[in-house]
């Protein structure tokens, strides 16, 4: 059963209708109007009588991909959709920040050194150098400072990583967007606590918690020697240090999912680039069910403030479960929160006949004036064989100082003098956004059929749209990315 939502003269939502023909009518009458195209949406132009809601909706939280459903009192399901997240874009997108803003600091630092210099202003010899306030002798100075810290100038403290605030924003925030169509009484949230020590063993219970893997060890080292039968990980020679597979300050952490025992001689070679560790399953584990963890309480109180407290509902994945299994519905997203809306009506829910709505999330909003900053890069005979001076933080492949005391121990100094001199340099540059750009998920209409533009290509000449690539002037653009896009 398709359904058509209706919103009142005011714009507040009414209970949404199943007679296509009568809204076709009004439509032509201009007794309504479309308001949205996906989902079909009219508003009434004509005074009518607002009913009090007395639908109940329930959400299948995740951290990539989210279900949604709003039932009847009587268990029938008038709205259902999946949500694809962008949740794990948000740690690569504050890394990819961190790096333009230390490189832009560090020239920036680096350009009034040089200046300073140039101007005789800067001092290195010991004794002499600058007078900072506080101090009775000058301090000498090596670099000069762009600016003062403001680490410290925030005024109220964020309790919560951005990975899980913009995870409970999303979920509150399609829970806003469907209220705005349809008259929600209540909501029914699945409220699960993951332990992981379950999830690695099913037969652990209670104080078994105790008795982990690494009980009867030391520490991690001895559990990783005793893992790896104290042998190097790539040569089979006995260990002598133990690697981060991902190093501290690249948020890896310190378990033994991320280290290996290496040999001291394996260790420098992975270091210099000239060795790479062939692992996989190791990292993190289960870093989207910790989100979640952290995310539920969170999106909880949300409701809470959106909905009376006694309208807030909280179930298990248990109840979940044995509602499935007692209506015959397959699993997925759309499917289980259809089965958390319906406990809170207490109605077996009733096989869905119209297809659930696609959700799609796109980064709304991207302020960054620099999109990318390519790094100094030296080429021999048209071949890459260094990036950067000296090696930067995480630098993967060689630095020109690591390749020249590599060329040094290989051929000689006379012959990597000869090749140093051969260098072709590309010197470091910006790339910088267009702050006017449309950006991805806006609703465009090309060739009389409305589409979502994915990405731009060319610097916005052309977008890439379902239906293949697009010139840009052949599009017109509707509405611009909402964060949340119907597709």
């Amino acid at each position: 059963m398709t359904y058509v939502y209706v919103l009142s003269r005011s714009g507040r939502p009414l209970m949404p209708t199943a007679r296509c023909g009568h809204v076709r009518i009004l439509l032509k009458e201009k007794k309504a109007r479309v308001v949205c195209g996906r989902p079909f949406t009219v508003q009434l132009l004509y005074d009518t009588d607002e009913a009090e809601p007395y639908l109940y909706g329930g959400t299948d939280p995740g951290r990539t991909n989210i279900g949604n459903a709003v039932v009847t009192e009587d268990g029938e399901c008038v709205y259902r959709d999946k949500v694809e997240t962008r949740n794990d874009e948000v740690a690569k997108g504050m890394s990819d920040r961190k790096k333009n803003r230390q490189a832009r600091r560090r020239g920036e630092r680096l350009v009034r050194k040089r200046r300073a210099k140039r101007c005789g202003t800067l001092s290195t010899k010991l004794g002499s150098g600058r007078l900072i306030p506080g101090t009775k002798k000058p301090t000498l100075v090596k670099d000069i400072i762009n600016q003062e810290a403001r680490f410290r100038n925030r005024k109220k403290r964020q309790l919560i990583t951005p990975s899980v605030k913009q995870l409970v924003d999303t979920h509150l925030n399609h829970v806003d967007q469907i209220r705005k169509i349809l008259p929600v009484k209540g909501w029914c949230l699945e409220a699960n606590r993951f332990a992981f020590m379950k999830l690695e063993d099913g037969s652990v219970r209670g104080i078994d918690f105790q008795n982990g893997r690494l009980k009867g060890y030391a520490s991690v080292d001895d559990f990783v020697y005793e893992r790896q039968k104290g042998k190097c990980f790539c040569c089979g020679a006995p260990i002598e240090h133990y690697h981060h597979v991902k190093e501290q300050n690249d948020n890896g952490f310190d378990g033994p999912e991320n280290k290996v025992g290496l040999c001291n001689s394996c260790h420098t070679k992975i270091h210099i680039g000239e060795l790479e560790l062939d692992v996989e399953g190791f990292g993190k584990k289960y870093q989207a069910l910790s989100v979640l963890n952290q995310a539920i309480p969170y999106i909880y109180l949300g409701l809470v403030e959106r909905f009376d407290e006694e309208n807030v509902f909280i179930c298990a994945g248990y109840d979940t479960k044995e509602i499935r299994e007692a209506a015959g519905l397959d699993k997925d997203h759309d499917i289980d929160a259809l089965c958390i809306a319906s406990m809170a009506t207490g109605v077996i829910p009733k096989q869905p006949e119209e297809q659930a709505f696609s959700v799609k999330q796109y980064r709304r909003h991207d302020r960054a004036k620099i999109n990318n900053q390519p790094e100094r890069t030296y080429k021999l005979d048209g071949k890459t064989v260094a990036r950067n001076r000296k090696p930067r933080i995480d630098q993967k492949g060689l630095a020109l100082s690591q390749w020249y005391e590599k060329q040094v121990r290989l051929c000689g100094r006379k012959e990597a003098d000869r090749m140093l001199s051969r260098l072709k340099v590309r010197k470091s540059y910006r790339r910088y956004n267009n702050l006017y750009r449309v950006m991805p998920g806006a609703i465009v209409r090309h060739d009389g059929r409305i589409e979502v533009m994915e990405r731009q290509q060319n610097n916005g000449y052309y977008f890439n749209l379902r239906c293949g690539r697009i010139k840009a002037s052949e599009c017109e653009i509707l509405h611009h990315n909402a964060g949340l896009v119907y597709i």
